[in-house]
C-alpha cells in the first residue's frame, strides 16, 4: 500500500473535506475523525480521493 493510499479524507456535514492523515483502514480513520469531533458523513482513502479530483477536474478544465 502506497503512502498516498494511507492518507484519509473525511467529507463533513458542512460540505468540506478534512484530511485525516495517514490510517491503515477505515476504522482507524474513523477513530480519528471521532476523536477529532468532526460530524464525518464520508471518510475516503487517498486513492478515490484522487480519482474523484481527476474527475472534477476534468470537466473544470473543459468548461469556459
Amino acid at each position: 500500500m502506497s503512502e498516498f493510499e494511507r492518507t484519509w479524507f473525511a467529507l463533513l456535514a458542512d460540505g468540506t473535506l478534512a484530511i485525516l492523515g495517514d490510517h491503515g483502514d477505515y476504522e482507524a480513520a474513523d477513530a480519528t475523525a471521532t476523536d477529532l469531533g468532526y460530524e464525518a458523513i464520508w471518510l475516503v482513502c487517498g486513492t478515490d480521493a484522487a480519482q474523484w479530483a481527476d474527475a472534477i477536474n476534468s470537466q473544470r478544465e473543459v468548461r469556459p
